[in-house]
C-alpha cells in the first residue's frame, strides 16, 4: 500500500483506540498531549483547504487533518464523509472550500504537532484527559478501585481469555473511557461474581463530551453493566460552560464512593433473577427478540444475537430480566471502539430498570 492509499484510509477511518497496559502509562500518554497541544484562532474566512484533500491552511499553519476533524469540517460543509472518501484530493478540497460556511467569525483550532485534531467556537471549554485522571488517581484508586480487566483471566500471569493482559483502559483520538472496579476479589455471591465500578469517559476534541457512570462487572463471564440501583446516576456535559460543574460533581461522588457492594443492591439483582423478561414458552427467544428490539430500539439482527448469548454456557440461560442483560452485555464485547461497548451495556442497563 501506498503512503498516499495508507493516509488516504487513514483519513476516512476512525482509528482504533490505543488500549494500555496499566494506569500510569495512560495517564503518561494523556499528559504529554496535553503538553503538546495548542490551541490557535483563525478566522473562517482564512480557513482553506489543500489541493491533496488531506490537509488544511488554518490561519498561517498548513495541517494535517485527522479523521475526527475532517467530518467535523464536512458537517460544517454539509457534504457526507462517504462522498468526500469517494473523491480525488483535488476535487475534494474544491468541494470543501466551495461548501465550507465563512461568516467572519473565528475558530478555534486543537493542534497536536502538525495535525489538527478539531475545530470549535471561542466558547467551548476545553476538559483534558489528564486532569480528570488526576482526580481519579487522588480519590477512586485510594478508596479500594483499581484498573478493570474486561475479560475472565486465563492464567497466573492475568491473561485473559483474548490473550491480553491489559485492562479496560482505552484512549485515541476522539476520545478516553476508563473502567474501574474494587479490588476485592468476588465470593460466591449467587450472581456470578459481582464488583462495582465506575467508568470514566471524555473527549478532549468534543465527541463525547465528558461524563461518568457506575457500572458492574460480572466475575464469571467478564461482562460490564453500566448501570446503578441507588442513587448515583451517569452523568454528561458538553464542554460548555456546565461541564465545569460537572467535574465539581465528579470529584464530590469520587470523594464519597465505595467498592463495597451493600445488600440493597444486590436485593434488586435478586428481583432481576426472578421476574422474567417473557412468559416461559417454546417461543420464548423470538418473543424476547421482539422486546429487545420494540422496546430498547436495538436492531433485529443484534437483538437476535443477545437473546442467542443467554443461554451461553457463562450465561444465567433462562429469559429472565437478568437473564438478557447478560446476552446484552455479552455482545457489547464485540465493537472494537470503547464508546460503542459502554453504549451496549448502558442498553443493558435500561433493561435492568425494569426491576428497580
Amino acid at each position: 500500500m501506498s503512503v498516499l492509499t495508507a493516509a488516504r484510509s487513514e483519513l476516512f477511518s476512525r482509528p482504533q483506540d490505543e488500549h494500555f497496559p496499566d494506569f500510569r502509562s495512560l495517564t503518561v500518554d494523556a499528559s504529554q498531549q496535553k503538553l503538546r497541544c495548542v490551541e490557535v484562532d483563525a478566522k473562517d474566512t482564512s480557513i482553506e483547504f489543500d489541493d491533496d484533500g488531506q490537509h488544511v491552511r488554518f490561519g498561517d499553519q498548513l495541517l494535517r487533518l485527522t479523521h475526527f476533524c475532517l467530518g467535523q469540517l464536512a458537517a460544517l460543509c454539509r457534504v457526507p464523509m462517504p462522498v468526500l472518501k469517494r473523491l480525488e484530493g483535488a476535487t475534494r478540497a474544491q468541494v470543501l472550500n466551495q461548501t465550507f460556511p465563512r461568516t467572519k467569525r473565528y475558530k478555534v483550532g486543537l493542534v497536536d504537532g502538525d495535525r489538527l485534531r478539531c475545530v470549535t467556537s471561542d466558547r467551548y471549554e476545553r476538559v483534558w484527559d489528564a486532569d480528570i485522571l488526576q482526580e481519579v488517581d487522588r480519590w477512586l484508586l485510594p478508596s479500594g478501585f483499581i484498573p478493570a480487566m474486561p475479560t475472565i483471566n486465563t492464567d497466573v500471569y492475568g491473561t485473559n481469555a483474548l490473550g491480553t493482559t491489559k485492562p479496560a483502559l482505552f484512549r485515541g483520538d476522539r476520545d478516553m473511557f476508563a473502567f474501574f472496579y474494587g479490588d476485592q476479589q468476588p465470593g460466591d455471591d449467587g450472581f456470578g461474581g459481582l464488583r462495582k465500578g465506575v467508568m470514566v469517559f471524555n473527549s478532549e476534541v468534543g465527541a463525547k463530551s465528558f461524563g461518568f457512570s457506575t457500572f458492574w462487572f460480572r466475575e464469571m463471564c467478564a461482562n460490564f453493566l453500566i448501570w446503578n440501583p441507588t442513587d448515583i446516576k451517569a452523568q454528561r456535559a458538553r464542554h460548555m460552560g456546565s461541564v465545569r460543574e460537572l467535574v465539581r460533581a465528579f470529584r464530590k461522588e469520587l470523594m464519597g464512593l465505595g467498592a463495597t457492594i451493600t445488600d440493597a443492591e444486590l436485593d434488586v439483582f435478586q428481583r432481576a433473577k426472578e421476574t422474567r423478561f417473557v412468559s416461559a414458552g417454546p417461543d420464548e427467544d423470538v418473543r424476547a427478540a421482539q422486546r429487545v428490539q420494540r422496546g430498547f430500539r436495538l436492531s433485529a439482527a443484534d437483538a437476535r444475537e443477545a437473546v442467542e448469548l443467554v443461554r451461553d454456557p457463562l450465561n444465567p440461560g433462562d429469559f429472565t430480566v437478568w437473564g438478557v442483560v447478560n446476552g446484552l452485555t455479552s455482545a457489547a464485547k464485540g465493537p472494537i471502539h470503547a464508546a460503542d461497548r459502554a453504549a451496549r451495556s448502558e442498553l443493558a442497563g435500561r433493561v435492568m430498570e425494569l426491576v428497580r
